[in-house]
């Protein structure tokens, strides 16, 4: 899958590990009046960093490299949000003055990129902070990391791309078997894990009708309906389900009711009332640590009317996406569809860790002081 080049370097940092003591890499107690402290002496975030960096290069690797993408730079602010507090959102835009100006601090890239692909790029990726302001719990943090990309095509094109990814993410994982030695809160679970994911066809499809109807099979928790075709699954649901369906890859969840996601997000023409979308469901390892949603992705509205008709559906003021409904305008437009990997939250996952507090430098975390 890499290079022979590629391959060595991630060999060579990961073979410095390899004589050191297990014991001198236990994760510190989260402090945040002392954490920048820990991060000066505690080997823990050493090592994390070190992975990190490997994350961030076989992500520039698998696009640019091996699907030709393009890196793009991006804003970090925003007149337009891409997930404002509709029907089905759980982030909160976070809210700045910028000059006389009402702006946003980013919470996805994916606005950006939409434009590019118009100019004959036909995939575009980044690996940038995204800023939410809801509460942080073990699963959000208020600045967190998304490696994106959007690309001139459908969903079904979408996926093999976003499995690939996530082969190539522990296919490293795989070669960085001291790190994962020492900061791994269960190693023999996280090699399990790797190993089936790099072993494993495509993965396993269910539909959101199904996963609900699962659910409810056995006692209905983990799902919230709020009226006819307008249901979410919960983190709670997605670890259920991934305990019912008994596998040990992701799988995707499928065609959500359209009211309960982004407004942005194509309707199903044979099923009106379904997106065209999808979420990637991780098994949690260790029985029972972070698992769930790591991957959000779907088809975008091709259409200026429809997109009109999703933004009043959510009760959204249209006029901060004038310009999203005009691009559908435009003589050269075409289908594009998209993805994010939260980067915190698959780390988590692959280092059996609870907290995605856990695997970043800098955690921000909305009422806390942090420092620096």
């Amino acid at each position: 899958m890499f290079d022979s080049h590629f391959e060595a370097a991630i060999l060579r940092d990961d073979a410095s590990y390899r004589l050191q003591e297990r014991s001198l890499f236990s994760m510190p107690v989260y402090n945040p009046s002392t954490h920048y402290i820990d991060l000066t002496r505690n080997k823990y975030f050493h090592a994390l960093l070190t992975l990190r960096h490997y994350v961030r290069a076989v992500s520039d690797y698998y696009f640019s490299v091996m699907h030709e993408g393009r890196n793009i730079d991006l804003f970090m602010l925003t007149p337009s949000i891409s997930s404002p507090m509709g029907a089905g959102s759980d982030s909160e835009a976070i809210a700045i003055k910028f000059g006389e100006l009402d702006s946003y601090l980013v919470d996805s890239s994916q606005f950006g990129f939409e434009p590019l692909l118009l100019n004959g790029m036909p995939m575009v990726y980044c690996y940038l902070p995204s800023m939410r302001g809801e509460d942080a719990d073990s699963r959000h943090l208020n600045q967190f990391f998304h490696c994106e990309a959007e690309i001139r095509g459908s969903i079904g094109q979408l996926f093999p791309l976003i499995e690939g990814y996530i082969k190539a993410l522990c296919r490293a994982l795989s070669l960085m078997n001291n790190i994962v030695e020492k900061i791994s809160a269960n190693p023999k679970q996280t090699r399990n894990a790797i190993n089936s994911i790099t072993a494993a066809a495509a993965f396993p499809r269910v539909s959101f009708d199904q996963a609900c109807e699962l659910l409810r099979e056995h006692g209905g928790k983990g799902i919230t309906e709020l009226a006819t075709h307008r249901r979410t699954i919960t983190a709670e649901g997605e670890m259920r389900l991934a305990d019912l369906l008994k596998l040990d890859t992701p799988f995707w969840i499928t065609n959500y009711d359209r009211d309960q996601v982004p407004f942005y997000l194509k309707p199903d023409r044979r099923h009106p009332e379904k997106a065209i979308n999808a979420d990637l469901i991780f098994p949690p390892l260790d029985g029972g640590c972070f698992g769930g949603e790591i991957v959000g992705c779907g088809e975008r509205q091709d259409a200026a009317d429809e997109l009109i008709e999703s933004l009043a559906r959510q009760g959204i003021c249209p006029r901060p996406y004038e310009w999203y409904i005009e691009l559908r305008r435009q003589p050269n437009y075409s289908t594009t569809s998209g993805f994010g990997l939260g980067i915190e939250r698959f780390l988590a996952w692959a280092l059996c860790r609870t907290n995605i507090r856990d695997v970043i430098a800098y955690p921000r975390l909305k009422n806390i002081m942090t420092y620096p």
